[in-house]
């Protein structure tokens, strides 16, 4: 039987009633008005050293214990059968010579980052106000923290364990995941974003994955322009300066048609320094076609209330399936704007303090939903794309 599936994505002059029972509109989460952010599945047991296996099974890559990828020539070619047939991901240039690199770095100034938002995206359907202050749709709790936020936000636990469960809490737990994530800032079709994004492992050790919609604007939008990440953002602080992209992909699923199920995308960075970025930040690992019924984490910078850009959140719920079906991942999460593109982790802790495998982005909330995000689930596409973004 034919799946349902959401209707197409609309700007904020359409009309804002959803009929039923059609499911509603998706939204991008850095658009200009409230929208959810989030985390979580993970596989139930992840192998203690990873491994590389079918696409039908899931695989896991873990070049950051070689320094390369993948660790043998076996799973080359595992991995370079899956782009047989495939059409070649869509990519742009960034900031090439050491002129564009300074002139994306003096662009990105501190009154450009605090007003960097998504207003030219996808609203939801439900929304009433669309100023970076409407803080009112999430709800009369969006104030107040869950008791296992709580929790994380007091610190309690184990040093070193993975957080306790939660629907939008400062992250307090350390560890690489604190600084392999930053803040990613854009400018689409002529407006400035602010997303989320993590520092991946590559051979190059040059290599950030994020969401397709903060890179390329969609069907008939091009790629971002002034990309640059700030990794280990917090409290308005740098501490790892000022990343300025030299190559960025999308899926063609995204660029092409706008498929929220394939919205991923990944970019190459300049050296900052003389140095790499992964020699510099770390990297976390990364894996394809787990199970969607998986734990795991999410993290992101969202950048409306009750929220305001400037820390590092997390999320933490037992996992739930899109109602109107595909392959994507979903937990219960109240980020707002601006969390698009932040890492879905699984394993978090298995490799070391704050470190696991990423397989999913954070990427869309659905209309009249105000608790509950989706992320894209890394398959056979994003890992294409990704075994593409290795040979630049």
């Amino acid at each position: 039987m034919r799946r349902v599936r959401g209707p197409a994505r609309h700007r904020d002059t359409a009309p804002r009633r959803v009929a039923r029972p059609r499911p509603p509109a998706r939204s991008r989460l850095l658009a200009a008005v409230l929208l959810t952010a989030g985390v979580a599945l993970a596989p139930a047991a992840l192998p203690a050293t990873p491994v590389l296996a079918g696409a039908s099974h899931g695989t896991i890559s873990s070049p950051s214990s070689t320094g390369a990828i993948p660790a043998s020539p076996g799973a080359t070619a595992a991995l370079g059968s899956s782009t047989s047939g495939r059409p070649d991901a869509p990519s742009a240039f960034g900031a090439l010579t050491a002129a564009e690199q300074e002139q994306v770095t003096l662009y990105w100034t501190t009154t450009r980052r605090e007003r960097a938002f998504g207003s030219h995206s996808a609203a939801r359907a439900d929304a009433t106000d669309t100023g970076p202050d409407a803080g009112a749709g999430i709800g009369s709790d969006a104030a107040e923290m869950s008791p296992s936020a709580a929790a994380a936000e007091t610190g309690q636990g184990p040093a070193g364990a993975p957080p306790a469960p939660s629907n939008g809490a400062p992250y307090r737990g350390g560890g690489l995941v604190t600084s392999t994530t930053g803040r990613l800032f854009t400018t689409i079709d002529g407006a400035d974003f602010a997303c989320s994004a993590s520092v991946v492992t590559s051979p190059g050790r040059n290599l950030v994955v994020t969401a397709g919609h903060c890179l390329h604007g969609g069907a008939g939008s091009t790629f971002a322009r002034n990309v640059a990440f700030v990794p280990g953002y917090a409290n308005g602080s740098m501490p790892y300066g000022i990343w300025t992209a030299r190559q960025l992909l999308a899926t063609p699923g995204w660029s092409q048609r706008g498929d929220f199920d394939v919205d991923a995308g990944f970019a190459t960075f300049n050296p900052h320094g003389g140095r790499r970025l992964q020699d510099v930040v770390g990297a976390q690992d990364i894996a394809f076609n787990l199970p969607t019924t998986v734990r795991q984490y999410s993290f992101g910078y969202p950048r409306l209330a009750p929220f305001d850009g400037t820390r590092l959140i997390y999320c933490a719920s037992p996992a739930a399936t899109d109602p109107y079906g595909g392959p994507s991942i979903g937990i219960r999460c109240r980020m707002t704007a601006g969390a698009s593109g932040g890492p879905f982790l699984t394993g978090l802790g298995q490799l070391g303090p704050g470190h696991g495998w990423i397989d999913g982005v954070v990427s869309y909330a659905y209309a009249g939903s105000t608790d509950r995000l989706y992320g894209t689930r890394f398959g056979d596409e994003v890992r294409t794309l990704y075994i593409r973004s290795l040979q630049l």
